[in-house]
């Protein structure tokens, strides 16, 4: 009798449930994303409303369909298939694994070649992303399962783990735990130079209150045909109590405030990042939504 994962030639069923177990961990990423958002330094751009969120999974579901059967067909498919064709049921895990890395090898080898990336991070990607599809695939195997009944328990899996995200997230709102903190620097720490977007942007300030802005953000951007204005000046630093002003993008942090000759207000600059890389960024309103500007030490 055929192995019933191949019944009928079906090479197809070799991979049973691949393609979901892939969907599902994309689900999960993104759900302990914004599980753990108020770990990170959002800069106050996070979703605003629950409206925002909606539409990006309904935007982005069928896109996720789609990666989800390009993946099975890429990767999982091959890698169960390679497996079966080089041996019989004797030492199967261990060919799926062999295989498998023979499938991401050569997929990592012509990312590599498209695009200017490290061969071995694209492998680690490339592998970390096909881990839980091809268990999926072996369990489905091992059961005899079919499309349906993959459904089931990959369905009632990712509840659960979004269930407890959800909790977590609750339960962290609630209590501030390991939530993110922006540093705090001295007057004297925020002295030299920043630059941002690949030097599009320059911010050299000095310890006596002299600055000189490169290409920098007005407040109105509308007196201008950019938007932006260099120039000489001078700057201010504002600590937290008196910089958290309500509604301000970012929220209550220390701020640097410029006064540069011949352009008019120029918009703040918020501190972000840790105290080991401290940033300076601004958020800006445009139409398409907000855009933020970080600028960092050379």
């Amino acid at each position: 009798m055929p192995e019933a994962a191949a019944r009928g030639g079906r090479w197809s069923r070799l991979a049973t449930g691949a393609e979901l177990a892939f969907m599902a961990q994309v689900i999960v990423a993104g759900a302990l994303f914004l599980a753990t958002s108020g770990m990170r330094d959002d800069r106050g751009t996070g979703f605003a409303s629950g409206t925002a969120v909606l539409k990006v999974l309904v935007g982005g579901l069928p896109l996720l369909v789609v990666a989800g059967c390009l993946h099975w067909a890429l990767f999982s498919l091959p890698a169960t298939a390679l497996a079966r064709l080089t041996g019989s049921r004797g030492w199967e895990t261990a060919r799926v694994v062999l295989c498998a890395a023979a499938v991401t090898a050569a997929h990592a080898w012509w990312v590599t070649a498209l695009w200017d990336v490290p061969f071995g991070g694209a492998a680690a990607w490339i592998a970390g992303t096909g881990v839980l599809p091809l268990v999926a695939a072996r369990h489905a195997r091992r059961r005899s399962l079919w499309w349906g009944a993959m459904l089931a328990r990959v369905g009632a899996l990712t509840g659960i783990t979004l269930l407890a995200a959800l909790v977590g997230a609750f339960l962290r709102a609630r209590t501030g735990w390991l939530g993110y903190e922006p540093p705090r620097l001295e007057r004297d720490q925020y002295a030299g130079n920043w630059v941002g977007s690949g030097g599009a942007h320059l911010l050299r300030l000095d310890g006596n209150g002299g600055a000189e802005a490169g290409s920098l953000p007005l407040e109105d951007r509308s007196t201008t045909l950019w938007g932006a204005c260099s120039g000489t000046g001078t700057w201010a630093f504002v600590p937290k109590g008196a910089a958290g002003a309500a509604g301000s993008a970012g929220g209550a942090r220390d701020r640097v405030t410029l006064t540069i000759e011949g352009c008019g207000r120029m918009v703040d600059w918020r501190i972000g990042g840790t105290a080991g890389r401290p940033e300076l960024f601004t958020v800006l309103d445009d139409s398409d939504g907000r855009r933020v500007i970080t600028l960092h030490r050379p």
